[in-house]
């Protein structure tokens, strides 16, 4: 028991947002979120009160999923932070492992380390990327999602995948908020999309269409 208690303190054990945020790289915009992207230095997080999304999808539909709290492998790391003026902090937080299944979420935090909101813009297993986003130098956030036709559950690790993408474009208003401008809309036709395409194509998502 004394055994397993430090294990789980050694896993859990994470840096607050302003420690971490005070030792990480910084970002340069525009920045795409791409296949080839690495995001390997990255910094443990503490989540109290869960004020940041921790979802690790298991499927293609992104309806099933668990936390990341409920699981002792599994945690939020900082990858990097981008700054918005003098006062706005826009950090990229992965939920999950660089090869396990993995969310990734844009966190805007103010001047006093707090929290302002979060977005969900990227899901990956392994090599695979069923959403991926870009941000401009602008402010603004573009989101693209690999969406299945099938109404019936998918898992990630499924040989092929028949669908499209979409994309759907926020804006960060100057108190760091996520405005929604342009609902999701279809921007591919549909096909067949084959494992090993997903994991070892160049391509990204919005070069599809």
């Amino acid at each position: 028991m004394i055994l397993l208690s430090l294990c789980f303190a050694t896993v859990s054990a994470g840096f607050d947002l302003q420690t971490a945020i005070s030792v990480i790289g910084k970002g340069k915009l525009p920045f795409d979120f791409t296949k080839e992207g690495g995001l390997y230095d990255s910094y443990h997080l503490n989540n109290p009160n869960n004020v940041i999304p921790d979802k690790i999808y298991e499927n293609f539909q992104l309806t099933e999923y668990f936390n990341a709290r409920d699981n002792i492998d599994t945690g939020l790391d900082l990858c990097s932070k981008f700054t918005l003026g003098s006062d706005l902090y826009l950090c990229l937080i992965r939920v999950g492992g660089i090869i396990e299944p993995a969310t990734y979420v844009l966190t805007s935090v103010n001047s006093n380390y707090k929290v302002v909101q979060s977005l969900e813009v990227g899901v990956t297993y392994a090599r695979k990327c069923i959403k991926q986003f870009r941000i401009t130098d602008n402010r603004e956030v573009y989101v693209y999602r690999l969406v299945p036709t099938s109404t019936e559950s998918i898992p990630l690790g499924a040989k092929s995948v028949e669908a499209y993408v979409t994309e759907t474009v926020y804006t960060i208003d100057s108190v760091g908020q996520f405005i929604l401008k342009t609902p999701e809309k279809r921007v591919s036709s549909t096909r067949t999309f084959s494992s090993d395409e997903l994991e070892n194509g160049t391509f990204d998502l919005w070069e599809l269409q």
